[in-house]
């Protein structure tokens, strides 16, 4: 028969087991983005295949915005990167605003409902949509350098044939 006292460690070793974890958690997320973010990094300065599509896509007129190649936490996502995000934007006489909503860091991109979400209002509403070249690496599916460089030059290939 548990007493009282009994339930109340059970608890508090419960509460600090799942506080460890979570700090765990955070820490093997953090240190996955910053492994992710170094391959970026060597791949933009040290793999030809890279440079060489980081190069054409300048020479097509389509300069690369400076976070065009972002590591993200996919969670569970079964991928390895992608490439592209659509978003809605409002066309005033006067300028092109975005009324994106997503955040800077929002998880690995968007979702196939989403983006028939937005297709749909765009069909139906007639709202205007474009797509935004991005690339993102699934952080925590790396399984080293050369597979990163691997994804990076796959979805670099994407974002060429946007341009053309």
């Amino acid at each position: 028969m548990s007493t009282q006292s009994d339930n109340n460690i059970d608890a508090a070793t419960i509460a600090s087991a799942t506080a460890e974890a979570q700090r765990k958690a955070k820490e093997k997320t953090a240190k996955e983005k910053e492994t992710c973010e170094g391959y970026v990094k060597s791949g933009l300065n040290r793999n030809v295949t890279v440079q060489f599509l980081y190069e054409r896509l300048m020479q097509l007129g389509c300069k690369p915005p400076d976070n065009l190649i972002r590591c993200l936490d996919c969670k569970d996502a079964p991928r390895v990167g992608g490439f592209g995000a659509v978003e809605e934007i409002d066309v005033t006489p006067t300028s092109v605003v975005n009324n994106n909503n997503r955040k800077k860091d929002d998880g690995c991109a968007q979702t196939k409902k989403d983006i028939d979400a937005l297709l749909a209002k765009q069909k139906k509403e007639g709202t205007k949509l474009r797509l935004v070249p991005e690339i993102y690496l699934c952080q925590q599916h790396l399984r080293n350098e050369t597979h990163a460089h691997e994804a990076m030059v796959h979805e670099l290939i994407h974002a060429v044939d946007m341009c053309r």
